[in-house]
This record gives C-alpha cells, structure tokens and sequence, in this order.
C-alpha cells in the first residue's frame, strides 16, 4: 500500500482545487517559508481525522477553510482527499484504491468519506488502526512529534510505541470493556437499591395480605346469608306477582271482548254509511248515465248521414283513375316499338368491335414477344461484358491471396506450438490456487454467518433495550402526571369532605341538629336532609336546586314523633330552627292529564322529579316537593309549557329561572357559592378518580421497577454479545485479507489462462479458414482463364441479332396504331345508342309505376264503400240498443232510492247498541288499570332484588335460588347480616389487592436476587477480558520495545558515525504505563540526556528513534515536515542517505527546504504564494529548485 495523490480545495491557503501524484519512493515538498507547503501536511492530518484547532495552528475549526485574500473572497467550505493504493489488501477493505475524504462548512456541517460514501470518523479510524497511518500516529512527523519525542515527559514518547506494537485496538477494547465495567458496576448497584427497596415494602404487605384474607372470609359469609335472604323474598313476591297477573289476564280478556264488541258495532255502522254513500252515489250516477244514452242516440244518427255522404265521393273518384290508366297504357306500347329497333342497331356495332379488338389483341402479344426478346438481347450483351472485366481484375486478385495465406498458415502454427506449452503451465497454477482459495471462502462464510447472526441477536436485544428505554421515560413521565393530578384531587376532596363533615352551608338549626345526632344516639330514625337523598345529573343541578330552595335543607324524618323530638332538642339548646318531613304524614302531588299534556310544548324537558334518582321510601316526599314542578330548556319555553298548563305549576330553566303558578317570573344572576347538590356529586365523583389515580400510580411504580429489571437484563446481554462479535470481526477481518489474497492470485491466473485458449482458438480457426480459401483460390484461378475467351464469341453474336429484332419491332408498331383508332370510334357510335335505349326503358318503367299507384288508389277507395257500408248497419243496431239501455236506466233509479231509505233506519238501531257496551269497556278498564299498577310495583321490587343480586354478588335470581334455605326467623338473619357487615367495617380500610401484590412482590425479589447474581458474574467475566487485554498489551508492548531498543542502538551509530544511545523503561514493574528514557553519547562526549544535548544533536537523535520505529513496524508513507530543519549540511546528507536506505520499504513525503534532502527525492513539488494568500503548486527539476531554498 501507497498514497498515490491528495486533493486540496479550500483548505487553508489553497483556494483553487490542487492535486499532488506521490511516488512510490521519496516525494519532496519545497517552497519559502510561508508559502503554505506545511498546509499539506496540515491537509493530511486533517483528513485522517484531527479534531484540534490547534494542532493544525488555528484558533477554530473554522479557521481551516480559506479566509480569502485582498483579490479573493472568502470559500464556505474546504475540502480534501487521499487516495491510497490498495492492492496488496493493507486495509481491511475489498478495494484496490481507497479515497478517504473530508469537508467541513462555515455553518459546521462536517463529512467523513470513505470511497465516496458518507462515513463516521470512527470508521476511519478503525481502518487505519495499528497501520502506522493516524493523525496521532508516527507516519506524520512534524516539529511538535520530534518535541514530544524529546520532551522531558517520557510518556508522551511511550505513545509512538504504542502505535509501533500495534496495540491501540487492544487500547481501544480495553477502554470498552472498562466502559461496561462501569456500566455493570452501576446497574449492579441499581439492583442493591431496588432489593432494598422491596425487602422495606414485603413486611407491611405480608400484613395487610393477612388482613385482606380475613376480609374475604366475612365477605363470603355475608354473601352466603344475604343471598338466601334475598331468594327467599324474591320467591314470595313471585307468588304474589302470579296471582294479579291471572287477575289482569282475566280483565284483559273481558277488556278485549267488550272492546269486539264495540269495534264489531262501529265496523257494521261503517259499512252500512259506506253503502249508504255508495247507494247515493251510484243514483247521481244513473241520472248521468240516462242524460249520456240520450245523447249518445243523437250522436249515431249524425254518423249515420257523414257515412252517406262519403261513399257519393268515392263513386265518383274511381272513375277519374281508371281514364288516366288507359292513357298510360298507350304511351307504353309506343316506347316499346323504339326500343326493339335500337337494340338491333346496337348488336351490329357490338360485332364490329369484338373482330377489331381480336386483332389489336393479337397484334400486341407479336409486339410484346418481339420487345422481351429484343431486351434479354442486350441484358446478355452487357452480362457478357461486365463478366469480362471482372474476370481480369478477379485473377490477379487471386494470385496475390494464395501467396499471402500460404505465409500465414507457417506463422500460425509456429504460435500454437508455443502457446499450448503455457497453457499446461498455468493449468497447474490455477488448480493449486482455486483450491486455497476455497478453503479460505468456507471459513470465511462460516465466521460471517456467525457474525451476522450475533449482530442480528445484537440489533434485536438493541432494538429491545430502545423500546425498553422509551417505556421507562414515558412511564416516569406518566408517574409524575398521574402523581400531580392525584395531589389536586385530593386535595379538592378533602376541603369538600371537610365542609360536609362540618355542614357548611346548611342553616343553623340543621348543622347543630345533625353533629347533635353524630354526638349522641338520643334522637333516632332521622334519615337525613333532602340535599343528601337525592342524585342528580349535573346538567340539571341548578334546576332542581332552584325547584327544591330552601327545602333542600328540609329534614326527613321516620314519622311524626322523630320531628317533634328534633324539634324540642333544638328549642331547649337554643340550636335554631328547621324544617321536617315526617314519612307518615307527607303524601304526594302530581299533574293532572290536562297538566301533563304541557310536556309536549316544544322545549319542555320532563317532571322535575322524573329527572332525579332517589330511595323509593323517600318518593312520597320527593313527589310532594317536585311532583308539580315542570323543567323547560330555557325561559321561552317555560313561559309556553305555563300557559299550555294554564299557569297551575311551577316551570324552572336550566339556567334557573322560574315561571311561577300564576304567571310570575324570576330570574337573573345567581350566587352559585353555596351549591349543596354539586358539592354532594363532586365529593362523589372526586372519590371515585382518588381512587382510580391511586390504582393506576401503584401500577406505573410497578410497571417501572419490572421495565428497569428488564433493561437490567438487556443491557448485560448486550455487552456480551458485542463482545462475541468484537472477537469474530478480528478473525473475520484476517481471513478476509487472506481470501482477497488468494481471490486476486485465482482471478490473475484465470485471465492469463483464458487469454491463451482464446488465442489457440483463433490460431486454429484462422489456419482452417486460410487452408480452405487457398484451395478455392485455385480452382477459381484455372476457370476464370477458361472462361475469359469464350465470353469474347458471344458478345460479337449478339450484336447481329439485336440489329434484326428493331427493324421487325417498328412495323408492328404501325400496324397497332391503326386499330387502335378503328375501335374508339366504334365504342363512341354504341355509346350514344345505350344512352338512348336506357332513357325509353325509363319512360316505360315510370308509366307502370303511375298505373300500380292508380289501381292501388281504386282498391283502397272501394275497401273504404265496403266499410262505410258495413259502419253504417252498427251504428243503426247501436241506436236501437241504446234506445232500449234509457228505459232499463229510468227503472234502477227508482229502485236505488227505496234502498237508501231502509239503510238510513239500520244505521239509527246500531249506534243506539254501541253506545251500552262502551259504558261497560270503562269500567272494566279501570280495574284493569289498578291491578296493572300493583303488577308493575311487584316487578320493580323483584328487578331490585335481581339488580342488587348481580351488582353486588353478579349472581342470577336462578343461581341465589339453587342451595336456597327456607328462612323460619327473618329478622335473626337480618341481625347476623349486620353483624358481619360490622366485623368488616372494623377492618376497614381493606387492601384486597395486597393478597397478590405480596406474592408478585416475592417473585420480583427472587428474580432481582437472580439478577444482582448474573451481573457479579458479568463483572467478573469482564475484569477478566480487561486483564487478558493488559497481558496481550503488556507482552507485545516489550516485545516492540526491545527491538526498537536494538534498532535505536545501531542506527544512532550510523547517523552520527559513531557514539552510543540507550532506551530504558522508566517502571519495568508497569508496563501499561511507564514511560521510556533516551540517554545518547554522541562521539567524543559522555553519555547523558537529551535535555543536556545540542539543538542539532537532539534532532539527530529523535531521527534516529523515528528510523528505529520505522524499521521494526513500517507505516506504508511518513510524511516528514522539515524534520531536517535544525540539521546541519553534513548531517543532513546522512539524513538523505538513510532515508534513500528506507524508501525501499515505505513512501516519504518530505516538506524540507534543504537541497541535500531535496537531492534523494525522486519528484519534486514546489508551492508558492505568486497571488497573494493563495498556495499554488508546481512540478520542478532538481536543478530548478534554487529559488525555493531558504
């Protein structure tokens, strides 16, 4: 491998696009001092991947793309490229030349390239690695690698060895796996807090899971004796809902016999009023009809005279045709008579023309005869004279071809001889080839799946650990969501249960009345304020709360002796006043029918207590207080439903306006402060969200603390994985080179042998086709001179048969002419007959046409006597009959009108019945509708017991009644019920879920304990990788170092032709770190260190230490900037000479301005500032390079 070429645009001082050809040997750089030559050395470092302002002598990266100049402006971006010969396989990369490139922007856009494919600078630097080839490495040397060299710090020295061992990727590893270490030591200490974290939570669990059970106990117990409480209700009910409902069949039965009966008699007065209508009709009807037969008489009579009148006309029409056809008649029998002479006439000429044309037929068959003959004459003339001609030109052709391929033949198969013989030679190198080859594919293919198939398990686990990665994030952010919504909750809720436990906004008396109750158990039997009993749907809220007023704060009481008990407890405390309603005594209202059709008004809405949800004890009370309210969509509407019920009830808005009994209206703004239904419904609905937010907060915790395990899992997985495929990429990459190797040698023999069997083949195909040429060209050559005299003969023989042939031709041609005009003039004689004949033939056709036509006419004139004959004999019977039909007509009339007056007294007789039976239906209906009442309450208190059934047990009332239990003593089972149901309050609040919480609980933290064992194992797999690592580094690094150590030795001596150096480890003990002495004794002075040397000599030495290198691990180019620089003439030239020694084994770029150093170069390239600010190159002449010395 070699550079072959850079290319710079941009960078720096070099503004126009430059590019360098580099020599395989020894390249030199020259030009003055700030021309910008170390601008290409700055331009190679770049490309290789430097980072460092600095390093490249600028304040920012900026700083590297041209400035501009006083006649240029500013570039926006630089850019530069390498080009690298790759044949020998030196990178790790199936390409025989490599570009690497680079280009930044002013607006810091950066791009690496690899072949002209985008790329990541750690690819690069992966495919130089311990090449000798970096930006950091030893194959750039410039004054501050020869300062570093000789630096007072020996470490900074230790790094060029590093690179000369070639253990930076097993540097690189070893900070990897230091990475993963870390990252295991993290997670490991990550999964300590978690298992500390679930031990703290097991104990007080484990304890409410005990709890919880118990619970459950009593809840089954519970269930067991409520349920069979429930059944044994339901089943009396069920007897009792039986027996009405044979009741009502009974009524329904009799409703529905005395409704037929009714319906029955209605049906029967509807048919007789239909036929009375019908009757009345059908007599209207028979006076019209005898008015339409009457005229319908008159009507015939004046047919029957149009009739008459008619057939006079066609009489007298018949005989004006038949006079016209006898006429026509004639006039054809003339045009006849014409017609026969002129078709003799033109049979006569017909004949004429038929002899004549015979003739002209005849007369030019002889012509064409005659001419063809003529032509095929002088077509063999010419023939024979153009075969005479090329038969010359065709023999000396010949002779020339037979002596030429006779040549060839000889030549031909000399080379054959020569190429099978190398042919069989390169056979045997191929096979041997071909078959290294293939043992180093199947191993390759075998590592590449292994490689694909843990970057496929990699990229999976990676995807995994992503997902895993996002879940955790969105988790945290919904924890923290849920978590602050769930603070705002509770806290609205507990400053709305503090107001209801303390009763505010309640009225004196009530808050002393009810925290009175709370206190003591004197006062029994009240069921609580109207506010409490009641559920209603927000969007009426302020209806009813305007509807209720002040009786929201009207206490329910069991009965009259509860209230006047309140009553004397708050005169005797001085508590205040309120109001009560004593269940016993409050009965309730409602509309009436005429009321109730005010619900249909457009915008009415519903009975205000239709609208609520409440306990049925209470609805005698709930009833009392809305029954007769109306709620309406706004005030428009209430006004229209108050008028519609004639201003008797109450109408409210949703907005809370009120149309009052009478007609009065209230309305405005109200103050919403005080709003005792919605405090009760938010209380309720906040509950339930406290709830709900607290369930979902425990289950993201939980959700979190599983996602972390398992990214735990993940990321230990992926740490081996890409370190399985670190370890097959390193054998991958060896094999690879040793495949391409082996690929290229096949490929190479491959061509040279298909060169040599395309070669045989066209040898022995061009001898075969010139052996068959020659042995044409021979017999063609003897008959082209046999030909040649006769052809001469023939040609004279021609020319006298020619000369005959057109004088005999022209005679015919006279003779043709002739006929020709004979027969035009006949053909224009017939002519004029034909169009004579065919305008008579005309004339007589037309005349046939006109007599069709007439006689057509006649016919259709008598068919039209025929049928008026006929029309006038109906029309005659049509009178008679029609005659008889008004004297039927007159007698029906008569007999219609007897019929409507017996139908008249039948209808009288029906009306009279229908009217008892319906006074029957009425009262059948209302006991009907009673017992229907008493059906629906059954079923609704059976539907309750169904409903709490399945709400609270999600039982069926089938399966509460299969184990039912006949229940003697109902209020013991009642006792027993609230006594369970108290053992359960006193264990409240119960955590139900506790139970698997506290076993889902032991399982994570037997998993984590299985965890936290996995990654101790993790981190001492990898400390063990790292101390591998360390032995392999430690080992080559000594190994590198003892041979530079030898090399340094010798080569000092060489360059200061005598004297001695040493290189000594600084702590032999540590090898990954110490730091390396160089102590030299040029000649004629003591050993010492370099800070004790001259400025020359510590050149020479850190020269003689970059050769050393060089020689034991070769970069494949170095670029040198002037190196030289603080060397004197004579030590220059050793310097030249040595590197005219290595040039064998590596390409050097050298940026000097020293002519000894510019003499080993094999090209020179000068750089110069002629514009100024802007770098140009030149090629120059070792003797050209006067002017470019400092």
């Amino acid at each position: 491998m070699f550079l072959k070429s850079i290319t710079i645009k941009g960078f720096k001082s070099f503004a126009d696009r430059v590019k360098v050809d580099f020599e395989p040997a020894i390249t030199g750089i020259i030009g003055p001092n700030g021309s910008g030559k170390s601008n290409i050395s700055d331009a190679i470092r770049w490309v290789l991947g430097e980072q460092s302002a600095k390093t490249l002598r600028g304040g920012k990266m900026e700083d590297v793309i041209f400035a501009g100049s006083g006649k240029r402006r500013a570039l926006g971006l630089a850019e530069v490229t390498l080009t690298l010969d790759n044949r020998d396989g030196a990178l790790p990369i199936d390409y025989k030349e490599v570009i690497i490139g680079r280009r930044v922007t002013r607006s810091g856009e950066s791009d690496y390239l690899i072949n002209n494919n985008t790329c990541r600078l750690k690819d690069i630097k992966e495919l130089f690695m311990d090449t000798g080839i970096g930006k950091d490495a030893y194959s750039i040397i410039g004054q501050g690698k020869v300062e570093a060299i000789l630096s007072e710090n020996s470490v900074d020295r230790r790094e060029l060895f590093e690179e000369a061992a070639g253990i930076s990727k097993h540097k690189s590893r070893k900070e990897e796996a230091e990475k993963k270490l870390d990252s295991t030591e993290q997670k490991l200490q990550r999964i300590k807090d978690i298992i500390h974290e679930i031990e703290r939570q097991v104990e007080p669990l484990e304890k409410e899971s005990k709890k919880a059970k118990k619970y459950q106990e009593y809840r089954s117990e519970l269930k067991e004796l409520e349920v069979n409480l429930l059944a044994n209700i339901y089943l009396e009910l069920e007897e009792k809902l039986d027996q009405d409902i044979t009741s009502k069949q009974r009524l329904s039965y009799q409703l529905t016999e005395a409704k037929s009966a009714v319906s029955e008699y209605d049906l029967r007065i509807g048919k007789e009023k239909e036929r009375l209508e019908e009757l009345t009709a059908d007599s209207d009807q028979q006076k019209e009809n005898i008015f339409e037969a009457k005229s319908s008489v008159e009507r015939i009579e004046n047919k029957l005279t149009l009739a008459k009148q008619q057939q006079d006309n066609i009489l007298e029409q018949k005989g004006r045709l038949e006079s016209e056809i006898n006429r026509l008649k004639e006039r054809i029998n003339l045009n006849k008579e014409e017609i026969a002479k002129k078709d003799k006439k033109e049979i006569e000429l017909l004949e004429k023309i038929k002899e004549k044309s015979l003739l002209l037929d005849q007369k030019n068959k002889e012509l064409d005869t005659l001419s063809r003959e003529l032509d095929e004459k002088f077509a063999v003339k010419k023939g024979f004279q153009d075969n005479q001609l090329k038969q010359i030109t065709k023999i000396n052709r010949q002779q020339h071809q037979l002596e030429t391929a006779s040549r060839d033949i000889r030549r031909y198969q000399e080379d054959i001889t020569a190429l099978v013989e190398q042919r069989e030679s390169l056979t045997k190198e191929v096979d041997k080839a071909l078959e290294e080859m293939r043992n180093k594919e199947s191993r390759l293919e075998e590592i590449k799946k292994n490689i694909s198939d843990y970057r496929n398990e990699y990229n999976r686990e990676k995807t995994n650990n992503s997902q895993l990665q996002d879940s955790l994030t969105s988790l945290r952010d919904e924890y923290e969501e849920i978590k602050d919504s769930l603070n705002a909750k509770s806290s609205r809720l507990k400053v709305l249960e503090g107001m209801e436990e303390n009763y505010e906004g309640y009225y004196r008396g009530v808050k002393n009345l009810f925290k009175h109750i709370e206190d003591s158990e004197q006062i029994k039997g009240v069921c609580g304020v109207i506010a409490e009993l009641i559920n209603t749907p927000q969007e009426y809220e302020t209806a009813i709360e305007v509807s209720l007023g002040s009786t929201l704060q009207n206490v329910v009481v069991e009965n009259d002796q509860v209230a006047k008990q309140a009553i004397r407890y708050l005169k005797t405390s001085k508590g205040g006043r309120a109001t009560f309603l004593p269940l016993n005594l409050i009965s309730s209202r409602s509309l009436n029918q005429s009321e109730l059709s005010a619900l249909k008004i457009e915008g009415a809405i519903g009975v205000a207590k239709d609208l609520i949800s409440y306990d049925s004890k209470y609805q005698n009370i709930i009833e009392n207080l809305l029954g007769r309210v109306i709620i309406a969509k706004d005030i428009d509407a209430a006004v229209k439903v108050s008028k519609a019920a004639d201003k008797r009830v109450k109408v409210v808005t949703l907005d809370g306006d009120v149309v009052n009994p009478g007609g009065a209206m209230t309305g405005g703004s109200r103050n919403q402060n005080n709003n005792l239904l919605g405090r009760s419904r938010e209380i309720g609905v906040l509950s339930n969200q406290v709830e709900d937010l607290t369930l979902k907060l425990k289950k993201r915790e939980e959700s979190g603390l599983k996602v972390k395990e398992s990214l735990v899992e993940s990321e230990n997985k992926l740490t081996k994985v890409e370190e399985q495929v670190h370890q097959l990429e390193l054998k991958e990459a060896n094999y690879l080179k040793d495949y391409q190797q082996a690929n290229r040698e096949v490929e190479r023999l491959r061509g040279e042998l298909a060169a040599k069997d395309s070669r045989i083949k066209e040898l022995r195909q061009e001898i075969i086709s010139l052996e068959s040429e020659s042995k044409e060209l021979s017999q063609a050559l003897s008959r082209l001179n046999n030909d040649d005299s006769s052809i001469k003969e023939r040609v004279i023989e021609l020319e006298e048969k020619i000369k005959k042939l057109e004088a005999t031709k022209a005679l015919y041609t006279d003779e043709i002419t002739e006929l020709k005009v004979s027969i035009a003039a006949l053909r224009q004689e017939k002519g004029s007959l034909a169009e004579e004949l065919e305008s008579k033939e005309k004339a007589i056709a037309y005349a046939k046409d006109e007599i069709t036509n007439k006689e057509e006419e006649i016919k259709r004139l008598m068919d039209k006597d025929k049928q008026l004959n006929f029309r006038k004999q109906e029309l005659d019977k049509e009178k008679e009959e029609m005659s008889k039909e008004v004297v039927r007509l007159k007698n029906l009339l008569d007999e219609f009108r007897i019929e409507i007056s017996e139908i008249k007294a039948k209808i009288n007789s029906y009306q009279q019945e229908s009217k008892d039976i319906r006074a029957r239906y009425e009262k059948l209906q209302k006991e009907y509708n009673k017992i229907e009442i008493d059906v629906a309450q059954l079923q609704v208190k059976l539907e309750n017991i169904q409903t709490k059934l399945q709400e609270e047990y999600e039982l069926s009332i089938e399966a509460a009644s299969v184990d039912i239990k006949k229940i003697t003593n109902q209020n013991q089972v009642e006792k027993e019920i609230k006594g369970l149901k108290s053992s359960m309050k006193r264990l409240e609040p119960v955590n139900l879920g506790a139970i698997e919480e506290y076993e889902t609980l032991s399982q994570r933290f037997n998993f984590l304990q299985e965890q936290h064992q996995d990654l101790v194992e993790s981190k001492e797999s990898l400390e063990e990788v790292i101390k591998e690592i360390e032995d392999e580094m430690e080992e080559k690094f000594l190994e590198t170092f003892n041979q530079v150590k030898v090399e340094f030795e010798k080569i000092f001596t060489d360059l200061f032709e005598g004297g001695q150096a040493q290189l000594a480890l600084e702590d032999e003990d540590d090898l990954l770190e110490t730091g390396i002495e160089i102590n030299a004794q040029p000649p004629g002075k003591k050993l010492q260190k370099l800070s004790l040397m001259s400025g020359g000599e510590k050149a020479l030495t850190a020269t003689a230490l970059i050769f050393s290198l060089l020689k034991v691990n070769p970069s494949p180019f170095y670029v040198l900037d002037e190196l030289d620089a603080p060397l004197d003439d004579a030590n220059v030239n050793r310097f030249a000479n040595y590197l005219n020694q290595l040039s064998e084994i590596a390409q050097f770029i050298v940026i000097t301005h020293r002519k000894g150093t510019m003499a080993a170069a094999n090209a020179l390239y000068g750089v110069t500032m002629q514009e100024s600010g802007v770098s140009q190159l030149l090629s120059l002449k070792v003797d050209e390079v006067g002017d470019y010395e400092e």
